[in-house]
């Protein structure tokens, strides 16, 4: 007897917008409506990208207005939103304080009346199903979150390519024990087996992703901001994460996680779009990373270095979240020891002063 996997078709639904006209209610219409994710008294996590305490204006966090309004739905129907995510670098109250700040999240909280997690405690998960990652630390927060709705932005990653849906879960795990990861899975091919790994603890109940305005470049912190005009909904997070590759006129399977999660078996047999098509939205010229073309092209004498700029004022973010300890501050000014150095590009997206570019050296 020959055994086949079921076919699987998903929704994905696109919608144009604005901050200042967003619609939730005819994004999740065609998928059900929030109803169908979410029930009356139910405490649900907005499980946002507070990547490094940055401004909504520099696209590097999930923008304020999205999140206020999906707050506001779950409030319509009489559940509790409350607001979270561990931002790179030490898991702190402080550090999560200046992230809700710059980000406009405390103000958004003040007027809607609803929680921004400081739950600082983690508990140790194991992950029968895994494939690299056995057991992890799982920030509390999120395990006790009746619902999850995830809202990722559209944002390239110097080192996956691109962060969409199936890395925003990687906040999940607490503090420093993401750059941990990083020393451990330092091949991009172990390291996007490991963010499934993690998606599959707690897969979120439902997606909205922000690509009103998206980065492009050397993101996830040092792009640049690109006008999208687009949110995107649906409860996959392979399934989004191929629709927004599909819009921009990037081939999946050079997206490591995307090509990891293929030889999983986890993508979708069919997605279908009740509202808008990729076709119809298609963005042209989207900018990769830098590092696309020595990572898709298998250049492996090449590599892309972190090369602190004059622009460093020497704040130690680097040093601190560097998971191989090759970064010194020396004479004011970074130094990095290249004999220690695993390319993970840390340093890169936790500098709030872009002051560390990616060099390619033989």
């Amino acid at each position: 007897m020959v055994f086949t996997t079921p076919p699987k078709t998903t929704l994905v639904t696109i919608q144009k917008s604005t901050y200042n006209d967003i619609n939730i209610h005819a994004l999740l219409q065609p998928i059900g409506g929030m109803k169908h994710y979410i029930q009356k008294g139910e405490r649900v996590l907005l499980k946002t990208n507070l990547l490094i305490p940055s401004e909504p204006k520099k696209a590097v966090v999930t923008h304020p207005m999205v999140i206020k309004a999906l707050a506001k739905a779950i409030l319509g129907i009489g559940a509790v939103p409350f607001i979270g995510d561990s931002p790179m670098g030490p898991f702190t109250k402080r550090r999560l304080e200046k992230a809700y700040q710059k980000s406009g999240l405390v103000a958004l909280a003040k007027e809607l009346g609803i929680e921004l997690n400081y739950e600082m405690g983690s508990t140790k998960i194991i992950i029968p199903q895994a494939k690299r990652l056995k057991k992890t630390m799982f920030c509390n927060f999120v395990l006790n979150a009746d619902k999850i709705i995830t809202v990722p932005k559209i944002k390239t990653h110097s080192y996956m390519i691109m962060t969409l849906a199936s890395k925003i879960m990687y906040g999940a795990v607490p503090g420093l024990t993401k750059a941990k990861y990083h020393s451990l899975f330092f091949k991009r091919t172990a390291f996007a087996d490991m963010l499934l790994d993690v998606l599959s603890v707690r897969k979120p109940d439902l997606i909205v992703m922000d690509g009103i305005v998206g980065m492009q470049g050397d993101g996830p912190s040092g792009g640049t901001p690109v006008d999208l005009g687009l949110l995107l909904a649906s409860d996959d997070s392979i399934a989004m994460d191929l629709a927004v590759c599909d819009l921009l006129g990037i081939e999946p399977m050079k997206i490591p996680t995307l090509r990891q999660a293929k030889i999983r078996r986890l993508w979708p047999t069919e997605i279908q779009y009740p509202l808008l098509s990729p076709q119809t939205v298609h963005t042209k010229d989207f900018r990769l990373p830098s590092s696309t073309g020595l990572i898709t092209l298998g250049l492996k004498n090449h590599h892309q270095l972190p090369t602190p700029t004059k622009k460093c004022t020497a704040c130690g973010e680097c040093v601190e979240i560097c998971p191989k300890q090759a970064i010194q501050i020396r004479e004011s000014l970074a130094v990095v020891d290249y004999s220690k150095c695993i390319a993970c590009y840390c340093c890169h997206e936790v500098c709030p002063y872009e002051a560390i570019q990616l060099e390619t050296r033989r």
